[in-house]
């Protein structure tokens, strides 16, 4: 009985037990003068209702379709899919930095729970707030702004994702919404192309909270090179 439940509980304790215990209290990380050209705490870059949208999101089973998670290179690297796991972008002097990078446990600060997720149905989740930008960049995009499409998206993903020519498998989610009659020139929170017959859509609080979730999720912030995986590995190669 005792090898058993070691067979078990040593597993346990070290898969769920001290991890849990290292992303809930996560040191502070410095930049480093000779390999970040700075010296400074990193302050992961995030805003929105994070912590309550993330349990919306956790709530409606997001997790079951879209992963949060950069893989790791030696488990077949992504940091080559187009704007999946960061940017090119140019510091406050003008540098070009390219954020792209694996993920760390620090791209789930001030969430209860770190949403790695199950299976890739629909794509990574990791830099979603980025990619939208590109998407609204389209002609062929009718949304107004990211919270107009992460609406669209919700509520019907073929609404929008039939003016980009591809096709989206996430299945509507109506109930994020309330419809109501249209009085004088209605409400200015009515979604944006979804208006019909004198009936304005309107968002719900928890959709707010959710879109708010996913306008969080963005890679456009350099990280130390202690944690910058792919940068050390390419420096040890």
């Amino acid at each position: 009985m005792s090898a058993l439940a070691l067979s078990f509980g040593i597993p346990w304790l070290l898969i769920i037990v001290v991890p849990f215990g290292k992303m809930r209290n996560l040191e502070p990380v410095h930049f480093e003068k000779k390999n970040d050209g700075k010296d400074e705490v990193y302050v992961p870059r995030r805003s929105g209702q994070i912590a309550t949208g993330s349990a919306v999101y956790g709530a409606n089973g997001c997790y079951v379709c879209h992963t949060q998670l950069i893989r790791a290179g030696y488990a077949g690297s992504e940091l080559g899919r187009p704007d999946w796991a960061g940017f090119q972008i140019k510091d406050e002097n003008g540098v070009s930095i390219n954020t792209a990078r694996e993920t760390t446990p620090y791209d789930y600060v001030n969430e209860p729970f770190a949403h790695i997720g199950l299976m890739r149905v629909g794509p990574d989740l990791s830099n979603v707030a980025g990619r939208i930008q590109k998407y609204l960049d389209n002609p062929l995009t009718k949304a107004e702004s990211p919270e107009n499409w992460l609406y669209l998206h919700l509520y019907n993903s073929a609404l929008k994702t039939r003016t980009l020519n591809n096709r989206s498998g996430c299945p509507p989610q109506p109930h994020f919404f309330k419809e109501r009659r249209v009085y004088g020139q209605g409400s200015p929170e009515a979604v944006p192309g979804l208006n019909k017959d004198g009936v304005e859509v309107l968002p719900t609080a928890r959709a707010k909270t959710l879109v708010s979730y996913l306008l969080s999720l963005r890679k456009d912030d350099a990280v130390p090179y202690s944690i910058n995986y792919s940068r050390n590995k390419k420096k040890a190669e």
